[in-house]
């Protein structure tokens, strides 16, 4: 994980409009691939944290859209990792949901490298990450695109998918009959075992090993 933290709105402790500089320097990071910027005295003591918050959001936000839309349906390119499979899985995964046009990638992981793998290769679509450690869920909090979510461990990968696609529509994150990328491992709840990609559409059965 990269955390870029320089005192990067550091003028907007007295004033409430930052630096022409300033906003060059954070869009600068986003672009170069920081997972996370960083504030420090800017909220612990500056005069305007809510303001400097909302201003760093808003950059980061124009910025990653703006890189997202010229980057547009590019083929995905190869992350080397030390888990070949699972880096291979992750970028599999991107592509898949680049040609199915979904709007979500799901995750399950013990240890969060699922979804960093994933991340490292900036998809458009969000990552859902879901995991029964909390300290797992805490870290992948920081990983680019990736919205953690609390989760109990399953006997089977089905179980898994099934699960996670019905929490995902209840919340309304998901309509039923859309398509959703799900990476997993076989068998499942056992760290660095990310070997499985699946398009599941909402609504239906998992049927993955024809249970």
């Amino acid at each position: 994980v990269t955390v870029t933290a320089t005192e990067m709105l550091e003028s907007m402790t007295h004033n409430p409009r930052p630096t022409r500089a300033e906003v060059t320097d954070v869009a600068i990071a986003v672009l170069s691939g920081t997972d996370a910027v960083m504030l420090s005295g800017e909220t612990a003591v500056g005069a305007y944290p809510v303001e400097t918050v909302a201003t760093m959001s808003r950059i980061c936000h124009t910025v990653e859209a703006g890189t997202l839309s010229e980057r547009g349906a590019m083929p995905v390119a190869f992350v080397a990792d030390a888990n070949e499979v699972a880096s291979a899985v992750a970028q599999a995964a991107c592509q898949i949901a680049l040609n199915v046009r979904a709007r979500f990638i799901v995750a399950f992981t013990e240890s969060g490298s699922t979804a960093r793998l994933i991340s490292k290769y900036r998809p458009e679509q969000r990552v859902h990450a879901f995991s029964p450690l909390e300290s797992t869920r805490n870290r992948m909090a920081l990983f680019w695109g990736v919205t953690p979510h609390p989760f109990d461990r399953r006997g089977s990968t089905d179980e898994e998918m099934a699960e996670a696609a019905a929490l995902l529509e209840q919340s309304g994150t998901v309509e039923e009959g859309e398509n959703v990328v799900m990476v997993a491992g076989v068998p499942p709840n056992v760290r660095a075992s990310t070997n499985l990609v699946k398009v599941h559409r909402i609504g239906e059965p998992s049927g993955l090993l024809g249970g």
